[in-house]
């Protein structure tokens, strides 16, 4: 498949206009526009920071991705569990891309037209307008959240530690909530218990933190969710 990516929109991102395809940037990563056929797509990549290499962004990128798939597989289960709330799931799919030639090695000064700017990419689907941004839960600041909404994601975030038979948690957990409480996660992080998630895994001690600083709310309970 053939993706299709605007060209200039590396010019706005000193500006924080969200034009010609530019949506923003985050810690380490750009993220701009992209189509296929008729579905529309975030594209992800590094920044090119001093240091970042081709390897780097693939392995960070790749990373992500399996968080995604993880996510999608503990999601399903947690929902599973809690058929009974009327809880639903999250579509949408992501997938790693690489060009079929490789970029060019252009001056520094000619790269700022360059669509990509490494060779692979992350794509993943694109949000519908509309929502506010929330913050759940810190990659060591465990969640604590009292509201309908933020109780169910903290007793997510649980069950993740449970299904995973205290192998992986999902930490660091924000999302854009829409009307009647529906609620989309992304750029999530996780500590596992080999600490091979990403550089913001902090393995074995992540988890022995978050089941320590975890408080059980209702949902917890009501799903029999036990981590003693």
């Amino acid at each position: 498949k053939t993706i299709l990516i605007p060209k200039n929109w590396r010019k706005y991102v000193n500006t924080g206009k969200k034009e010609q395809g530019y949506l923003g940037y985050g810690y380490v990563k750009f993220a701009f526009m992209g189509h296929v056929a008729s579905n529309s797509f975030a594209v992800l990549q590094s920044k090119n920071l001093n240091g970042d290499t081709e390897y780097l962004n693939k392995y960070d990128i790749k990373c992500e991705l399996k968080l995604l798939a993880w996510g999608m597989f503990f999601l399903d289960s947690f929902i599973r569990c809690a058929q009974q709330y009327g809880a639903k799931n999250i579509p949408g799919t992501a997938f790693l891309g690489t060009l079929v030639d490789k970029l060019p090695d252009l001056p520094v000064e000619q790269r700022s037209n360059q669509s990509l700017i490494w060779n692979i990419f992350l794509a993943v689907p694109l949000l519908e307008p509309g929502a506010t941004e929330r913050k759940f839960s810190g990659n060591g600041d465990t969640g604590e959240n009292s509201d309908y909404l933020g109780i169910w994601i903290d007793a997510f975030a649980h069950h993740t530690v449970v299904d995973s038979m205290g192998e992986y948690v999902f930490v660091d957990i924000q999302g854009f909530v829409y009307s009647e409480n529906r609620v989309v996660l992304f750029d999530p992080q996780a500590h596992t218990f080999d600490g091979s998630s990403g550089f913001w895994d902090k393995g074995q001690s992540g988890i022995l933190q978050f089941l320590k600083e975890h408080k059980c709310n209702k949902i917890c309970c009501k799903l029999g969710l036990n981590t003693e």
